[in-house]
C-alpha cells in the first residue's frame, strides 16, 4: 500500500495530529524561568530590527556558560514579529517540535537498514510510528508550551539534524567524496555548533555519533566488513582523551564541581544517590506516563541521603549500573535496546550527574527519550510471531493512548489558572507549586475592589506562600510573596515572616530568584507601584549582601541599582 511507503503523507499526517493535540495549550501564559529570561529580558524586546539590537539580543543569555545566543536571537525574532504573547512563543516553539519530529523521521529510516530484522518493506511505517510515539508523548510537552525551553528544542533540533547528516555521509560510497564531505561539514561545522549556541547540553554531540557507530555503523566503512581503525582512532582521540583530562582536572581540582553545592539544599553524594531514582522516574514515566505524576515542578522529589534512605536508592543504583553494563555487553545482538539504554544514560550524564544543577526536569528528556521510544516501537513491530495486524492495533491504541494523554496535559496548561491549581493539587508538597497557587490568588486579589471577596482572596495567597516557605528551609519565594503583598495591597505581611525572610537572604543558599525579586523590588518601587520603608529596603539589602554566595555581576548590579534607590529619596 502506497500509505506505507509515502513519507509525505507521514509527515503531514503527524503533523496535523501533533497540531490539533497542542492548539489547546497554546494559549497559556509565561511561566517560572521565562519571567526573567525573556519577559524581564529587555535587550530582547526590539522596537527594529537592526545588527546591532539582534547583536545585542544575541548576548544577553544569562543561562549556561555560552549564553545560548541562538535561543536568544530566536525569542528577539519572537518579539520583533509578534510581541510579547505567549501564544506566538509556543507557536514556534510547536514548529520546532514538529522539525524534530521530521529529523527523527528521517534518521529512522536511514537507521532501519542496520537493523538485525530487516524492515526494508516496512522502514517507513516504523520511522512513522517512532515518530508518532515522540512527538506525541506527554513527557516532552514542557519543552514546547514552556517558552524558555526553546533553547533544549533548538538544541535536539540541531542535534538531530547533525546525527542525519553524519550517518548521510557514512552511507556515501566512495565516488561520492564531495556529498561525503559536504555532510560531514553540515554535521561538525553548523549543526552542532548551532546546537551549542542553543543548550550547552550539546556538547554530548560526539557521544551520540560515537553511538551510532557502536550499535549500528559498527565502524565499517560502507560496502566493507571490516573495522575501519582510523575511525576507531578517531573517536578515541575524540572521545576518551577529553574525558580522562576531565576526570584528572576533576581529581586535582574538585572545587570546580564541589563548589556549586555550597549554593544547593543537597550534597554532591546526595545528587548523585538522587538522580539514580529520578533516571528511574523518568523511565517509568516514558514507559507509563501519567499526568498526575508529571508537572512543571519536581522540587518535591526526596532526596536520597543513603543508599538505603529511602529503600528505593539501592534498586535504582543497581538497576542503572546493571542496564549500561547489559547493553554494553549486548550491542551486537541487541543493538536497538542497546542504543535507546545507552543514548538515554550519555544525554543524562551531564545535567543528571556531578553538575550542581536542579534535581529534576522534564525537559532533560527531550532527546533521551527518542531513542528509548526507537526501541519500544521497534520490539513492538519487529519482535515476537504476532500477526502484522494485531501489532498494528497495539500500536495505534498506543498513540492513541499518548495523544489523549498529551491532549489533557495541553488544555491544562493552556489555562493558566487551571495548570497551576493542576500544579498544587499532583504536587502538594512542591514549594514552587504553592508558591505558584499563591501568586494566582495575589493576582486576582489585584483585580478586585476592596471587598470581602477581594479579601477572602488575599487571605488564600497569603496562606499558600506560608506553605511554600514551610516545605522548604532556603525558600524565600513565598516570603517575598507576602511582602509584595504588603507593599501592593497592605496586607502587613509580621514581624515573624519578614525576620525569616532576613535570616534566608543572610544564611541560606542564595537562590537566583532571591536577586530577581530584589531586583524587581527597587523597580517596582522607583516605578510608584509598591509602598516599602527605607527601613525594611536597607534590612533586605543588608542581608543579602551578608551572604557569601551572593557574589559577582548580580551583586554589583544590585549594589549600583541600590545606589541609585537610596540617592532619590
Amino acid at each position: 500500500m502506497w500509505i506505507i511507503h509515502n513519507s509525505y503523507f507521514h509527515l503531514l499526517c503527524a503533523s496535523i495530529l501533533t497540531v490539533s493535540v497542542y492548539m489547546v495549550g497554546l494559549p497559556g501564559g509565561f511561566y517560572f524561568d521565562d519571567e526573567w529570561n525573556i519577559l524581564q529580558n529587555q535587550a530582547l524586546q526590539l522596537d527594529t530590527l537592526s545588527l546591532e539590537g539582534l547583536w545585542a539580543a544575541m548576548a544577553s543569555g544569562t543561562a549556561g556558560p555560552l549564553g545560548r545566543p541562538v535561543a536568544m536571537l530566536s525569542f528577539a525574532l519572537n518579539h520583533a514579529f509578534f510581541g510579547l504573547d505567549p501564544y506566538y512563543f509556543k507557536s514556534v516553539n510547536l514548529f520546532i517540535h514538529l522539525a524534530c519530529g521530521w529529523a527523527i523521521y528521517g534518521l529512522v529510516v536511514v537507521l532501519a537498514g542496520y537493523l538485525p530484522v530487516k524492515l526494508d518493506s516496512r522502514k517507513h511505517l516504523f520511522a512513522f510510528f517512532v515518530m508518532l510515539l515522540w512527538l506525541l508523548h506527554p513527557l516532552n510537552l514542557t519543552a514546547v508550551l514552556y517558552p524558555v525551553q526553546r533553547m533544549a528544542g533548538l538544541s535536539a533540533l540541531f542535534c538531530l539534524l547533525g546525527m542525519l547528516s553524519y550517518v548521510l555521509a557514512r552511507r556515501c560510497s566512495r565516488d561520492r567524496m564531495a556529498a561525503k564531505a559536504g555532510l560531514y561539514i553540515c554535521s561538525f561545522v553548523l549543526f552542532w555548533p548551532l546546537a551549542l549556541a542553543s543548550k550547552e547540553n550539546a556538547a554530548l554531540f560526539p557521544v551520540y555519533l560515537f553511538l551510532l557507530e557502536l550499535t549500528f555503523l559498527r565502524f565499517r566503512p560502507i560496502g566493507r566488513d571490516e573495522v575501519s581503525r582510523p575511525l576507531v582512532l578517531a573517536y578515541s582521540g575524540f572521545l576518551v582523551m577529553p574525558a580522562v583530562l576531565t576526570a584528572l582536572y576533576f581529581i586535582v581540582f574538585p572545587d570546580w564541581i564541589l563548589n556549586g553545592y555550597l549554593n544547593r539544599d543537597f550534597s554532591f553524594q546526595e545528587r548523585l544517590l538522587t538522580e539514580a531514582r529520578i533516571l528511574i522516574f523518568y523511565l517509568g514515566q516514558l514507559l507509563v506516563p501519567l499526568n498526575s505524576s508529571l508537572g512543571m515542578f519536581h522540587d518535591d522529589f526526596i532526596l536520597s541521603t543513603s543508599l538505603i534512605s529511602p529503600w528505593t536508592t539501592l534498586p535504582a543504583v543497581l538497576i542503572v549500573i546493571f542496564s549500561i553494563v547489559w547493553a554494553l555487553l549486548r550491542v551486537g545482538r541487541y543493538p536497538v535496546i542497546a542504543f535507546g539504554l545507552l543514548f538515554f544514560f550519555a544525554a543524562h550524564s551531564l545535567e543528571s550527574s556531578v553538575l550542581a544543577l536542579e534535581l529534576v526536569h522534564e525537559h532533560r528528556n527531550y532527546l533521551a527519550s527518542f531513542p528509548i521510544l526507537m526501541a519500544i516501537a521497534y520490539c513492538l513491530l519487529a519482535c515476537g510471531e504476532a500477526g502484522l495486524r494485531l501489532k498494528m492495533l497495539l500500536s495505534v491504541s498506543l498513540i492513541l493512548f499518548l495523544a489523549v494523554t498529551t491532549l489533557f496535559r495541553a488544555a491544562v496548561w493552556g489555562s493558566p489558572a487551571l495548570h497551576v491549581m493542576s500544579e498544587v493539587m499532583n504536587h502538594p508538597l512542591s514549594p514552587r507549586a504553592n508558591y505558584g497557587m499563591g501568586r494566582q490568588y495575589a493576582v486576582y486579589a489585584s483585580s478586585l475592589p476592596d471587598s470581602p471577596q477581594k479579601m477572602d482572596a488575599l487571605q488564600e495567597a497569603a496562606g499558600y506562600f506560608k506553605k511554600s516557605t514551610e516545605l522548604r528551609a532556603s525558600y524565600t519565594d513565598g516570603l517575598f510573596g507576602l511582602l509584595m503583598m504588603e507593599a501592593m495591597e497592605g496586607r502587613d505581611m509580621g514581624d515573624t515572616a519578614f525576620r525569616d525572610l532576613l535570616s534566608r537572604l543572610a544564611g541560606a543558599p542564595f537562590a537566583n530568584n532571591n536577586y530577581n525579586y530584589l531586583n524587581s523590588l527597587i523597580s517596582c518601587i522607583e516605578n510608584d507601584d509598591c509602598q516599602v520603608s527605607k527601613d525594611k529596603v536597607a534590612a533586605i539589602i543588608d542581608a543579602s549582601l551578608e551572604n557569601p554566595m551572593f557574589t559577582g555581576r548580580h551583586r554589583e548590579f544590585i549594589l549600583r541599582r541600590y545606589e541609585a534607590y537610596q540617592k532619590r529619596l
